[in-house]
């Protein structure tokens, strides 16, 4: 998930400006010597527990005025917003609205900023801002017990929406404004500020529970990441967990990466990859996607005039890893596929969790969500500290969770307890038939595809009049699944019955969604009279209406402008 000042991307997480870090230096440390704070066992002493909710969202408990809130964890985002049921009681609301929407800008949390105490683990903040979402539009939270969600990506640049709302009124030397973890480091100068993130899996064999997430220390069980390869962030300075994806393989061949279409490109023979714990999707271009899934025996490719979505036998298995840092991190069989009901709630099937975007000029083009993060012990490094008492550039550190060899062994014992929850799988040939008819009589064979054709909309497929019609089964299966895991996974659900009942959403029609991650929060079209390169040096006065001479927040009750933020020129759509 990504929160930015960002345009209205259809479905991206995204995008804003890529800025440069003031008096930052390229310096990195090989290995980091572990300091008492990470020798503490267990992590969650101090730091907050993990849950993991469905296998497909990852959450922690924080306290905002008193009031305890589940939040979802996502490094994709900066800030904190919340929205518990009953309220969060009286706090200091500065009356300053903020929309934040979300994917195609239809759905998102409407609120006010206000700053309050926050708790989470150990961890106190005196003043915490956040936005008191009084709206959410977003389905799948609220039915899921998620009532905000909590940032964990940069300060800097055009990161924090709500650090810029506040500036943007209060001046530029306001300070309230700053996210958790900016907080949280600066009234711990002392300790390393970095954070450790462990999914779990469900219905793993050896890691059921949520996972952990720690704050300035390792998981004992996963300590040897020190000794991880620092990964630079790409491009340096970019406000956001983006490196340099260097290869993918299946089956032990390599897959020839295209030339990057980001902006800016990633170097010959690499992509750019965002990883983002709040996506429940990984998503490459097609021809990726493509490659993966026409390996697997018996999959099948649905085209439609709009997207593409492979389907695969739910036992179907192939060797998938990721290249990172000259180090390849297998992919467990399992997380390849999600299982999911049909309609008619008498069979369901499997649809490739890989899915595709081929959206040009974005600032990545590849999304590594929670099914890749599921198989990595992930640090995010703010930067070392240095000499003079500045941090150095920020990276990312993995180490490997899987053993390929392993993980294929158990794959059929882990999708056999899996499908215990689900009706049969549907038959092969009525499933077949199906696709067949839904692109007019015509036979993929899954062999001879290439990647070639740009993604297109099962939703418009599926109630398109042209090209053969599907059977009602697959109109709610490919419909929902689409929304659920192109734009975010859980976010649009519509007739899709997921396992343990999860509720469907309003959110109706198509279109198409032009990347990769679940969250991409809009505050509005940009203003024209805001230049790009006024943002790119950090001159936002342009953008302050009535600036306060004071920079300790506002006063109770104070009216504030409606403040609607749009990214640069330069970049908007």
């Amino acid at each position: 998930m990504r929160s930015t000042i960002a345009y209205v991307l259809p479905c991206a997480v995204l995008l804003a400006l890529s800025i440069l870090a003031e008096g930052r230096t390229f310096q990195f440390q090989a290995t980091r010597e572990l300091t008492s704070i990470q020798r503490r066992a267990p992590i969650d002493a101090k730091g907050p527990k993990i849950d993991n909710i469905k296998g497909i969202r990852y959450t922690t408990s924080v306290t905002v005025n008193g009031k305890d809130v589940v939040v979802l964890l996502d490094t994709g985002s900066t800030d904190l917003w919340v929205a518990p049921p009953g309220g969060i009681g009286k706090f200091n609301d500065s009356a300053i609205p903020l929309d934040l929407k979300y994917g195609d800008g239809s759905y998102g949390v409407s609120g006010t900023i206000g700053v309050a105490p926050f708790e989470m683990g150990d961890f106190k903040i005196e003043q915490q801002a956040f936005l008191n979402a009084k709206e959410n539009t977003i389905a799948a939270t609220t039915e899921l017990g998620i009532h905000g969600v909590l940032g964990l990506a940069f300060q800097h640049g055009t990161a924090s929406p709500i650090n810029l709302a506040i500036k943007s009124k209060y001046g530029m030397d306001a300070t309230w404004g700053r996210s958790v973890l900016h907080n949280i480091f600066e009234k711990n100068p002392d300790e390393p500020n970095f954070i450790a993130i462990d999914l779990a899996r469900s219905d793993d064999m050896e890691d059921v529970v949520g996972g952990s997430f720690g704050i300035g220390e390792y998981d004992e069980k996963w300590a040897a990441v020190v000794n991880a390869p620092p990964l630079p962030l790409f491009p340096r300075g970019a406000d956001r967990w983006t490196v340099l994806l260097e290869g993918i393989k299946v089956n032990g061949e390599t897959i020839k990466l295209k030339p990057s279409t980001a902006k800016p490109p990633a170097p010959a023979g690499s992509l750019v990859a965002l990883l983002d714990t709040g996506a429940p999707p990984i998503t490459v271009p097609s021809y990726i996607t493509d490659a993966i899934y026409s390996k697997i025996p018996g999959a099948r490719l649905y085209k439609g005039p709009d997207a593409s979505r492979w389907f695969v036998p739910c036992n179907g298995t192939a060797s998938v890893s990721f290249t990172l840092g000259g180090q390849d991190f297998p992919l467990n069989p399992v997380d390849l596929t999600d299982v999911e009901t049909m309609d008619d709630g008498t069979t369901s099937a499997c649809m490739a969790s890989i899915t595709s975007t081929d959206e040009k000029g974005l600032p990545f083009e590849a999304l590594l969500g929670t099914p890749f993060l599921r198989n990595v012990y992930t640090v995010y490094d703010f930067g070392d500290k240095q000499p003079d008492g500045t941090n150095g550039d920020p990276y990312i550190k993995l180490y490997p969770q899987t053993d390929a060899a392993k993980a294929a062994a158990q794959a059929p014992i882990i999708r056999a307890k899996t499908m215990q929850g689900y009706p049969p799988e549907i038959d092969a040939e009525k499933l077949n038939a199906e696709i067949d008819a839904a692109m007019g009589g015509t036979t993929t064979d899954p062999t001879s595809v290439t990647g070639e054709k740009d993604g297109e909309s099962l939703l418009e497929a599926a109630g398109s009049s042209g090209g053969g019609s599907l059977g009602p089964a697959m109109i709610g299966l490919l419909a929902a699944n689409l929304i659920v895991t192109i734009i975010v996974a859980v976010f649009g659900i519509l007739n899709c019955r997921r396992h343990k009942g999860e509720a469907s959403s309003s959110r109706s029609g198509g279109g198409t969604f032009s990347t990769v991650s679940s969250w991409a929060p809009t505050l509005g079209k940009p203003y024209a009279s805001v230049p790009a390169s006024d943002v790119e040096e950090g001159k936002i006065s342009s953008w302050t209406r009535q600036p306060k001479p004071y920079a300790s927040g506002p006063k109770e009750g104070e009216e504030g402008d409606k403040l609607l933020y749009g990214q640069p020129t330069a970049y908007a759509p």
